[in-house]
């Protein structure tokens, strides 16, 4: 093991023991500084960064605060930091918000889980020139549903050493699955968490160090809003090359998404419709209007339920 592994590891483990207070979402609230609403318009290649998840085109409402929540906590090792000071809580806007700062050079370096009760914090940390990073990258997090599905994408990344905590991801009470999606773009890294059940959520974003905190736990869901929709999606295909063309080739579709499989594949999805004739009319538009060449295909999917595989005819 080298040096920067093993710090890793210390770091990790700090992190694992971490206990966050019940009372910090009160102490948060009285110091919240309503921000500015920012808009910006996107043109070819910040389009494809928006379905990559790091859209300059979404919008959202950030909240900066400056009082440090967490008190550095004890430790045998040396500079070990704990949760740092709170930059802002995410207010997702139709399912998508964001935050960070442009930066490169990014290593997503682990990932860790701390359980409160039937609540869950995944934490994201990162690094940078192998030392701990104080500032975020621009990183974008969407949640959609069936199934119940948590995308994240940072920019500026040129390594994913969290790749190895999936299997710690889904040793959690609510994931079923994390898997990373591959990018066409070198310096970003993306991956999505999907859930066995219907969840609540809230992010964090702190700065020295830096990470984000994604809060989860239970929810309950309306018979109503689980009844099954429709997927527009393209033919499962293995994790590569191919699969980040097919994804570039629905870029049209605003609700596009990349997603895995029953068996392991992966595939594009245009969109999901609650009749099937609604999603067969979005296929033919996605063909007449926009000659898409794909092949496309309609499934019918059930709340929560992992996507089956489908093979290209």
């Amino acid at each position: 093991m080298n040096l920067l592994d093993k710090k890793l590891d210390d770091y990790r483990q700090a992190y694992h023991d971490i206990e966050i207070p019940e009372e910090l979402a009160t102490v948060t609230e009285q110091a919240i500084e309503r921000g500015k609403l920012h808009r910006k318009r996107a043109k070819a290649r910040i389009r494809w960064l928006k379905h990559a998840g790091v859209s300059a085109a979404a919008v959202f409402v950030l909240f900066t605060v400056s009082v440090n929540t967490m008190p550095a906590f004890a430790s045998t090792l040396e500079n070990v930091p704990g949760l740092g000071k709170l930059v802002k809580i995410l207010q997702f806007n139709k399912g998508s918000a964001g935050g960070g700062t442009p930066q490169d050079a990014v290593d997503v370096s682990f990932i860790t889980i701390q359980k409160q009760g039937d609540r869950e914090n995944i934490i994201l940390n990162f690094t940078q020139d192998n030392e701990v990073q104080q500032n975020a990258s621009s990183f974008h997090v969407s949640f959609t549903e069936y199934p119940d599905t948590m995308s994240f994408a940072v920019g500026g990344a040129r390594r994913f050493s969290a790749v190895k905590d999936f299997e710690t991801l889904k040793q959690s009470r609510y994931i079923k699955d994390a898997y990373e999606i591959i990018s066409l773009d070198d310096s970003l890294v993306r991956f999505h968490v999907a859930f066995k059940e219907a969840i609540a959520y809230e992010v964090k974003e702190y700065k020295e160090p830096a990470q984000v905190v994604i809060t989860i736990s239970p929810k309950e869901v309306s018979p109503e809003k689980q009844r099954p929709v429709y997927s527009v999606r393209t033919a499962s295909v293995p994790y590569g090359e191919t699969l980040g063309a097919m994804e570039e080739s629905l870029l049209v579709a605003d609700t596009m998404r990349v997603l895995k499989d029953k068996q392991g594949g992966y595939f594009v999805e245009a969109g999901y419709y609650r009749t099937e004739a609604e999603a067969q009319e979005k296929m033919k538009q996605l063909k007449d209007e926009f000659g898409l060449v794909e092949p496309l295909f309609v499934e019918k999917r059930e709340y929560l339920e992992v996507p089956e595989e489908i093979v290209a005819r």
